[in-house]
């Protein structure tokens, strides 16, 4: 009787053993699974935001708005995690200074109140248009607005070239993007190109078709309903 004992409890031991050891195998295979496409492309664009690195002689992050653009519109296609996937686009832009060449146009930055600049040339590239509407404020004292307009006289359009840091930055699923940037400097102006359209975006042209040229009526009716809007 004491050898069957024993032997039943032998057993018992080795039986506990061995789920033991298929448990552990079994959580470490769902600890070891690959995340879903959703997540990998997510963390993926995350890990590139962070990683640029800005220009070491001047300070200023060297991506433009277009990637920005990009980043916003990739974060907001977020299947899984959208709130997680803005935040950390946020994160990876908020804080560093970029230097954007960007549309002046005199109504959207007068003596007072809000003074915004138009970052898009929709003409850039037409066969992925930009369909977001946010417009960078500029944070300027009352010298600086003036060094802006006086770099724009002369010119029906007027393209600056600004360095600044992005010291405000709204990006959620519930509200509208808005961006902030402070400690703006000057660093050039143009006039805009017959081939831009800082304001309209254009469609594409069709097979064989003559390219379309923004027509200065239709932006400018554009630009007062951007004011009435301001207003």
């Amino acid at each position: 009787m004491r050898r069957l004992a024993f032997a039943l409890a032998l057993a018992s031991s080795s039986l506990v053993i061995a789920a033991s050891g298929l448990a552990g195998c079994q959580s470490t295979e769902r600890a070891d699974a690959p995340p879903s496409a959703a997540e990998a492309a997510a963390e993926a664009a995350a890990a590139a935001d962070a990683t640029a690195e800005p220009d070491v002689d001047s300070g200023v992050d060297p991506r433009d708005q277009y990637t920005l653009a990009h980043a916003i519109a990739s974060a907001r296609s977020a299947v899984e995690d959208r709130e997680g996937a803005l935040a950390r686009t946020r994160s990876a832009w908020i804080g560093r200074r970029y230097r954007w060449e960007m549309a002046f146009v005199p109504a959207l930055c007068g003596a007072a109140g809000s003074c915004v600049v138009m970052p898009f040339d929709h003409q850039r590239d037409p066969e992925h248009p930009i369909r977001q509407g946010w417009l960078p404020q500029l944070e300027l004292s009352d010298d600086e607005r003036g060094a802006l307009r006086e770099a724009c006289e002369g010119k029906a359009r007027c393209v600056l070239e600004l360095s600044g840091t992005l010291s405000q930055f709204e990006l959620s699923s519930t509200r509208p993007t808005s961006l902030k940037l402070s400690g703006v400097q000057l660093h050039g102006s143009r006039a805009a190109t017959p081939s831009e359209s800082w304001v309209l975006s254009v469609r594409p042209p069709a097979a064989r078709a003559e390219p379309r040229t923004p027509d200065p009526r239709a932006e400018e009716r554009v630009r007062a309903s951007i004011v009435a809007g301001l207003g």
